[in-house]
């Protein structure tokens, strides 16, 4: 029987020294235990440190493309150099910052890993997310520096191993080392440790952000989806096959998204209406001026497959949700 009132290391601890496990069982209990540790902890004041892990997953299974200089092998360890998790960190907050415009805090106030993307944005793009590849290369060593210096050293690096003791600083704080069995844990373990980040750095973005499906955003992997054929087509027939916004007929008509795609991040019948190829093309990736919520509200009485929790209120707060975080309160509306 063992004293409850001791952690769990202590335990562990207590066990391998009476002989009880193998040194093997050990080492794995341990680094199992400082995981547990790290997902259970309650002081997490920003999305580096589980961004910061997630970049450490791929050391498992990195292309030689992707920073493969940056990392040597020693007898039991690899060295990594901060290069390699800078050119990950800048690829994971490149689509929360300019596709999805998450905020990262309550309050006004910007992260400087934001900050660096917006200082380097002609440079680095802002309408497709970049590759780990691109962002490995020697055009991007100075933005990735900064990224060392102004947002991982000060914010997570010595940080993270108070929650998590998976990794040592080497002298100069410009590489880390990690254990060979670490490496192999979180390779065999990818999928379900990858899951475990993203609920982390979600459930903090959900209280600084009033966007829907940010866990779903955080996946990345997620196909733009369209209406079933004959769903899309009921929606033509009730706007008598003219476009919803400048109502010129015709017979085809692209799926749009009323609230942007970005935004909502998932198709559904509320929030499509057919629209001429013009009008598509233009609005793109904007909000419409506020009486086309009106008519899209309308219009919506007259859907028989509504979700459970739509209502004329839940369109109004999401229109007003999306102009406040994503579209800009600042910027104008579209219209035809």
């Amino acid at each position: 029987m063992y004293n409850t009132s001791k952690s769990p290391m202590m335990i562990l601890e207590e066990r391998y020294a009476k002989g009880e496990i193998t040194k093997e069982e050990f080492d794995r209990m341990k680094m199992i235990s400082e995981f547990n540790r790290f997902f259970s902890s309650k002081t997490l004041a920003s999305t580096y440190k589980p961004t910061f892990v997630k970049c450490l997953l791929d050391l498992g299974d990195y292309n030689e493309y992707e920073g493969s200089e940056w990392v040597k092998s020693n007898v039991d360890r690899l060295t990594v150099d901060l290069n390699f998790v800078a050119a990950r960190f800048l690829r994971y907050y490149h689509p929360l910052k300019f596709k999805f415009k998450l905020k990262q805090e309550a309050t006004p106030k910007t992260i400087a890993i934001y900050r660096i993307l917006e200082e380097y944005s002609t440079l680095i793009g802002t309408k497709s997310t970049p590759s780990k590849k691109k962002l490995s290369s020697e055009k991007f060593s100075e933005m990735r520096q900064k990224a060392i210096k102004d947002g991982i050293k000060p914010q997570v690096l010595k940080k993270l191993l108070n929650d998590c003791k998976i990794y040592t600083i080497s002298k100069g704080s410009n590489s880390i080392e990690i254990k060979k069995d670490i490496v192999k844990f979180m390779k065999d373990n990818k999928k379900v440790l990858e899951s475990a980040l993203n609920h982390m750095i979600s459930g903090y973005l959900e209280k600084c952000n009033s966007s829907p499906n940010i866990s779903t955003k955080l996946e990345e992997r997620i196909p733009r989806t369209v209406l079933g054929k004959s769903d899309f087509q009921k929606i033509i027939s009730m706007q008598t096959s003219s476009c919803f916004y400048c109502k010129s007929e015709g017979t085809e008509f692209a799926q749009e998204h009323f609230i942007p795609w970005n935004f909502l991040y998932q198709t559904e019948d509320y929030n499509i209406v057919a629209s001429c190829k013009k009008c598509n093309s233009s609005k793109h990736d904007k909000l419409p001026e506020r009486r086309f919520l009106d008519l899209i509200i309308q219009r919506n009485k007259e859907l028989s497959n509504l979700p459970m929790g739509y209502s004329d209120e839940f369109m109004r707060n999401l229109y007003e949700n999306c102009r406040t975080e994503y579209h800009g309160k600042d910027k104008d509306l579209w219209s035809i």
